[in-house]
C-alpha cells in the first residue's frame, strides 16, 4: 500500500515537472510571441511629436554682476544716491515648442520621414535665489532707500543672463540637439531615413 502511494506521488510529480517544462519552453520561444508593430503613419507621427510639448535641448548656467541705481555726480550720490550691486546666478533653457507642429510639416513615405520643426526659442530664464544675493549697497545720507531697487536689479539680472546665453550660442546648440533627439526618437520607432529641418532662431 505504501509502495503504491509512493508510485502515485512520483507519477504526479513527474507529470507536473513535464508540464512546467513544456509551459516554459512554449512561452520562451520567440516564434510563439505576438509581433508588436509600431504605427508609422503620418497622424501617429504628428501625435507623437505634439505630445512632447516643449522639447528642452540646451541649458546654460550663468553668473552675472548687475548694478542698479542712478548714476549721479559725487555730491548727489553722497546725499541722495542709492546703488546696489547684485551677484546673480541663473539658468537659461532653450528648445523647441513641438505643440506648434502642423500636418504640412510632416511627410511620411513608407519608412522615410521628413519633419520641419519650429525655430528654437528661449523656453525659460530664471534666477537661482539661493545663489543670487546683494553684494553691496550704498545709500546717500538723505536717502531712505528705494524698497524696489533689489526687485529692479533682479529683473535686470534675468534679462542679462538671457542675453549672455544668446551671445554664447544657446539657440544654435538647441537647434542641433533637437535635430539629434528627433532623429534618435523616430529611428527607434522604425524609420530608416529621417530628415529634420529647423530654422535658425534668434533672441
Amino acid at each position: 500500500m505504501l509502495i503504491r502511494k509512493i508510485k502515485i506521488t512520483l507519477t504526479i510529480l513527474i507529470v507536473m515537472i513535464v508540464a512546467a517544462a513544456v509551459f516554459v519552453l512554449w512561452y520562451s520561444n520567440p516564434f510563439n510571441k505576438p509581433e508588436s508593430k509600431v504605427d508609422l503613419t503620418r497622424p501617429s507621427v504628428i501625435k507623437e511629436i505634439r505630445s512632447l510639448g516643449n522639447l528642452e535641448t540646451a541649458s546654460y548656467s550663468i553668473e552675472k554682476i548687475v548694478e542698479a541705481g542712478e548714476d549721479n555726480n559725487r555730491i548727489q550720490d553722497l546725499l541722495f544716491g542709492d546703488k546696489l550691486l547684485l551677484i546673480a546666478n541663473g539658468k537659461v533653457v532653450a528648445g523647441v515648442d513641438l505643440s506648434q507642429i502642423a500636418e504640412k510639416d510632416v511627410l511620411v513615405e513608407g519608412d522615410n520621414l521628413s519633419i520641419t520643426l519650429p525655430k528654437p526659442t528661449i523656453l525659460s530664464s530664471n534666477l537661482d535665489n539661493s545663489q543670487t544675493k546683494v553684494y553691496d549697497r550704498t545709500q546717500g545720507y538723505l536717502n531712505r532707500g528705494d524698497k524696489d531697487l533689489e526687485t529692479t536689479a533682479r529683473k535686470s539680472a534675468e534679462a542679462a543672463i538671457t542675453r549672455a546665453a544668446c551671445e554664447a550660442g544657446i539657440l544654435s546648440e538647441a537647434r542641433e540637439n533637437a535635430i539629434k533627439r528627433i532623429k534618435q526618437l523616430f529611428g527607434f520607432a522604425g524609420f530608416t531615413t529621417i530628415e529634420v529641418f529647423i530654422p535658425h532662431g534668434s533672441c
